[in-house]
């Protein structure tokens, strides 16, 4: 059980990083089989932005930008407990949460399993102020271009 808690967070600290796909994303290709996965007891994981133009990206086990995975992709994002929120406020302000999603140019040549299952949760994503976005997938492909922050915005979406 520690072994599966360490993954756990293993999966989860490469994934606060992450960034939604923009012109500049690079190329990431995986030749055989990817596992992402998130276990998460008595969870809460609070991701905000304040400001203009302000961004707030939340990935739990997503592939995100141009990714290519010759094999078979499994996404698992499972909690017991507890929120997940998701913030960005301010003019221009754009929030994207991502659970056990595709977002972007992501193709898989094998089979793709994308499962989320949270008990007892709450998952809340939210955008505020004029001209704001919020975009929330989970368990889902995103390849919507116009869903990404624009670059009137003046950050680097499609």
């Amino acid at each position: 059980m520690k072994k599966l808690a360490f993954i756990a967070l293993a999966a989860l600290a490469s994934t606060a990083f992450a960034t939604g796909p923009v012109a500049s994303s690079p190329d990431i290709k995986i030749t055989g089989t990817s596992v992402q996965a998130a276990s998460l007891t008595s969870m809460s994981l609070n991701n905000n932005s304040t400001g203009q133009k302000s961004e707030a990206f939340q990935n739990l086990a997503t592939n995100t930008g141009n990714v290519t995975i010759g094999g078979t992709s499994l996404q698992t994002v499972v909690g017991v407990g507890g929120s997940l929120t998701n913030t960005a406020s301010g003019s221009d302000a754009y929030a994207s949460q991502n659970l056990s999603t595709n977002v972007g140019e992501v193709s898989v040549s094998g089979n793709s399993v994308q499962l989320t299952v949270l008990a007892g949760s709450n998952v809340a994503n939210l955008s505020s102020g004029s001209n704001s976005k919020a975009v929330q997938n989970i368990a889902s492909n995103n390849a919507c271009f116009t869903c990404q922050p624009t670059r009137s915005g003046g950050y680097g979406g499609h």
